[in-house]
């Protein structure tokens, strides 16, 4: 088949005929040829046996070239501005539309890939860091509704400087804060009251600034000394006055003196740390109960 005309005259069509005719005249002769083959023993009818392989051949012939001016008619519409350079525009823009997310897919696991990277070295740039600064004097995490600098999750590394400023001998303060909300009103919340939780099974601090409810909570748990019995010198003062707060232990019979209320010293003032209350405790693993104790009686006796 070399010409759209010839197609044309295989199917019995004129040139101009429309899809539809073209469409009811092949199922017309497709039809009487596989009617013609399933007569194996009957009388041929009068008139020329339909070629079925030229008709199929006709009926491609006709729909590609349709195909081809369909596209060629879209690339001018769409395209034609771009003269030389309108089919490539057109594949280029058929692969963006077929393989887009990929490309997204690949582009955020490429952006995953650099952040972990970055995030890596970031971890091992701040352990070295750490690493060359001088062993830590004393750890302090405030535990509760406090808020520090722009809000509850900002640097608190100059805090821990402050702290070490009223304390000459000591090479370093390590300070943490985290915000534990005291009602829980919606799913951030939540997340910061489970947040707190991991917090209490994994940090190592030596000493807890905390709020009435989350002292409460925690003394009961065991996780403080019992300072009346274990206390050194700098707080065996602070023992006998209303800034000693009892609790009593889940299934112990007897209280003990757990905290020292610092709300009345001048300790937010001086660190910048807002709440209501504030709380010193010193939790069991403490690697420096003296220096912890230091910090309660110099808030205390301000």
């Amino acid at each position: 088949m070399e010409s759209l005309k010839e197609a044309y005259e295989a199917l019995g069509l004129p040139e101009n005929a429309t899809k539809e005719e073209l469409e009811k005249r092949y199922y017309l002769l497709t039809r009487k040829a596989r009617a013609e083959r399933m007569r194996e023993h009957s009388e041929p009818s009068s008139g020329e046996t339909i070629d079925l392989e030229l008709i199929n051949r006709a009926y491609r012939f006709i729909h590609e070239y349709e195909e081809q001016q369909a596209s060629k008619q879209f690339i001018e519409q769409n395209y034609g501005k771009y003269k030389k350079m309108a089919e490539t525009k057109r594949k280029w823009d058929h692969f963006i539309h077929y393989y887009k997310f990929h490309i997204l897919g690949a582009i955020a696991v490429l952006l995953l890939i650099g952040y972990g990277i970055k995030s890596y070295i970031d971890h091992r740039e701040e352990q070295q860091r750490l690493a060359s600064l001088p062993p830590a004097s004393l750890s302090v995490m405030f535990f509760g509704e406090y808020f520090y600098g722009d809000g509850f999750g900002s640097d608190t590394e100059p805090l821990g400087q402050d702290i070490a400023k009223l304390f000459p001998d000591w090479k370093r303060v390590v300070a943490g804060l985290t915000y534990v909300p005291s009602q829980m009103r919606s799913e951030q919340d939540m997340a910061l009251i489970q947040k707190s939780m991991l917090v209490v099974m994994t940090d190592k601090s030596d000493l807890y600034i905390l709020d009435k409810d989350n002292f409460t909570k925690l003394a009961k748990q065991g996780a403080f000394l019992p300072l009346d019995e274990v206390g050194g010198p700098a707080i065996r003062p602070l023992l006998k006055t209303g800034a000693a707060l009892k609790e009593k232990e889940e299934e112990q019979d007897k209280e003990h003196v757990y905290g020292i209320d610092l709300t009345d010293s001048p300790l937010s003032e001086l660190l910048g740390v807002t709440g209501k209350q504030f709380i010193a405790a010193i939790r069991n693993t403490a690697e420096h109960q003296a220096n912890a104790e230091t910090f309660i009686a110099h808030f205390a006796k301000s």
